[in-house]
């Protein structure tokens, strides 16, 4: 049966990737663990945290006996952690947003200049 656990997907259903996938290997509380895991990593990049100082602050924390779960939510940690913050990244989605604001500004002025154009 554990050989069955390893055998790659093949399909387009529902929850079939194309292509050689494993599902997992090991037990389903070992996937269950792992998806945890990917939950915190993934809620600490899309705070601009960086991520091995989140998730050590958070286990440091939960075996030392916190039961204080408000203060390990991502947004709250980085409040109180402000060395912790890839402020590059806000820097980064900052810089992006001004080229898109930017180049929607020229796309609508060359838009009117054509419209002029016609008339």
């Amino acid at each position: 049966m554990l050989g069955n656990l390893a055998r790659p997907v093949w399909g387009w259903g529902p929850g079939a990737i194309p292509g050689p996938t494993p599902l997992f290997i090991g037990s389903i509380a070992a996937g269950m663990r792992t998806a945890r895991l990917m939950t915190l990593v993934s809620s600490a990049i899309r705070n601009d945290l960086h991520v091995w100082a989140y998730i050590k602050g958070v286990l440091d924390a939960l075996l030392a006996g916190c039961t204080d779960y408000h203060s390990l939510r991502p947004d709250v940690w980085a409040i109180n952690h402000p060395d912790h913050i890839r402020t590059y990244r806000q820097e980064e989605r900052r810089d992006r947003a001004d080229r898109k604001q930017l180049s929607r500004e020229l796309r609508r002025i060359e838009k009117a200049a054509q419209a002029r154009a016609n008339q």
